[in-house]
């Protein structure tokens, strides 16, 4: 479908949608390339709204290039929350999300605008689509520490231990993936409960639009090997090089999101140039596929089991 027909057909659908809920809120979502931040500045221009980013790696300050944040001068035009708002060395959960996006949309509302929730990081959609109930569960750099360490020195240890005290949760992510392994046993160890037992889905604070981009494989992968070459046009070696030079250690989860591991490898020594590039392009055609998966589940959802005050609606192009 051309993106100009998805355009009108997302402008007529909003229209319709608030209509019937003043207090409701757009979801765009979508793989990465998949166009998200282009909808939503195309539908700007009929609707004064703010957006709310639905981006785990853009909350970081420094990390511009890297990330593909939208640029200065569209934020300066169109209000974005969740980008920029803690520092490299910094940590940022679901439950932190969850409350400050809460507020935002409110806030927004208030002040007789439209929220516009845009991303692909499915964990944050559906802190607002699943509008979970979150256990109290404050980050423990120690218990996180002594975890990573664990990992280094018996790789796969995180996800078979998860596998023993909540399986359900294992199954939902990739064996490498640190970050939310670790985060899935700190609320075991911290609270005694699992991240399923936990994580209880309730009905939606406001009416949700759920508008969905979907792009297949081939033409997916192509777009981001366009997108990594401008990447690195842009200065995302220097970027990287910078961050270093500032201290942010190469551990760090930041530093270990795609677009920045790749390159540090490339930095230390560990391979050249055209190795780095294959591998950024690897890991991201990687993360497009696991964001395929879960955004298939909304799909799914939409079609056999819809939320009470949610609509969906998927274009494919």
């Amino acid at each position: 479908m051309e993106f100009s027909e998805i355009i009108r057909d997302a402008k007529t659908k909003i229209e319709a949608f608030k209509s019937q809920n003043p207090d409701g809120a757009i979801v765009i979502w979508g793989a990465t390339a998949t166009g998200k931040s282009r909808l939503s500045v195309e539908l700007s221009a009929f609707f004064d709204m703010e957006v709310i980013s639905s981006d785990s790696r853009q909350i970081f300050k420094k990390m511009d290039i890297g990330t593909d944040k939208i640029p200065a001068e569209i934020r300066a035009r169109i209000p974005h929350h969740q980008i920029d708002i803690v520092d490299p060395d910094q940590n940022y959960t679901a439950g932190q999300r969850k409350e400050a996006a809460d507020q935002q949309m409110d806030a927004i509302l208030a002040r007789g605008k439209m929220p516009f929730i845009v991303g692909g990081t499915g964990l944050y959609i559906d802190t607002i689509y699943k509008n979970f109930s979150l256990p109290e569960c404050p980050p423990d750099p120690l218990l996180r520490a002594e975890l990573e360490e664990k990992e280094a020195q018996e790789p796969g240890f995180l996800y078979r231990e998860l596998m023993q005290v909540d399986p359900e949760e294992a199954q939902k992510l990739h064996p490498n993936s640190t970050r939310y392994l670790i985060r899935a046993l700190e609320i075991y160890k911290k609270t005694g409960i699992t991240k399923t037992e936990g994580y209880i889905q309730q009905e939606v604070r406001h009416p949700l639009l759920m508008l969905g981009l979907w792009r297949d494989k081939e033409s997916t992968n192509q777009l981001i090997n366009s997108r990594i070459k401008v990447m690195f046009q842009s200065g995302l070696i220097e970027e990287v090089e910078g961050l270093l030079k500032a201290g942010y250690r190469p551990k760090l989860q930041s530093m270990q999101g795609i677009g920045y591991k790749e390159v540090v490898g490339y930095l230390q020594g560990e391979y050249g140039k055209e190795k780095m590039e294959e591998l950024l392009k690897r890991n991201t055609h990687h993360l497009a596929k696991k964001q395929r998966t879960w955004f298939r589940r909304y799909i799914a959802e939409g079609i056999q089991i819809p939320k009470a005050k949610v609509s969906y609606k998927v274009w494919e192009l």
